[in-house]
């Protein structure tokens, strides 16, 4: 970085200015936020993770392709 740069005006300007000037201040989050819906969602990907692990103990890969491509047509 250059000397200019380092000791100019626009740092000047930065160092002497309040944090509050630089950048606003987040918002807080909101007091109601629905961590039912987070916790629930992440439960129903745990449960399918454990039957697509209980598929594949019992026939494999294919047992788990067959179901993809039953569900997708």
């Amino acid at each position: 970085m250059s000397e200019a740069t380092r000791n100019g005006r626009f740092s000047r300007l930065f160092r002497t200015m309040p944090a509050g000037q630089v950048a606003p201040r987040a918002e807080s989050p909101p007091q109601n936020t629905p961590y039912w819906l987070l916790w629930s969602t992440g439960i129903v990907a745990f449960v399918l993770c454990m039957v697509a692990f209980v598929l594949w103990g019992f026939g494999g890969a294919s047992t788990l392709f067959d179901m993809i491509v039953a569900f997708c047509t």
